[in-house]
């Protein structure tokens, strides 16, 4: 008996074109993989880094605030 890693597409087809070949033969049910949320986690997870850093960077110079460079007035 050969064993098949999960999720290869030369398996996928091998066994749609076996099914699709015997006209009585049951077919499997094909369960659409469910989408990819990393993007939406990581983008979620940037914007909390930014309000924190944000926030940070507002107590660092209330406690040692840092001289600011300005367009002398003439």
């Amino acid at each position: 008996m050969t064993y098949f890693i999960a999720g290869n597409t030369a398996v996928e087809n091998a066994r749609a074109v076996a099914q699709s070949a015997l006209p009585n033969a049951p077919q499997q049910e094909y369960h659409e993989p469910a989408p990819r949320r990393s993007y939406a986690v990581r983008a979620r997870l940037s914007a909390f880094l930014r309000t924190a850093a944000a926030q940070e960077l507002k107590l660092a110079d209330r406690i040692a605030p840092q001289p600011r460079c300005e367009a002398a007035s003439s």
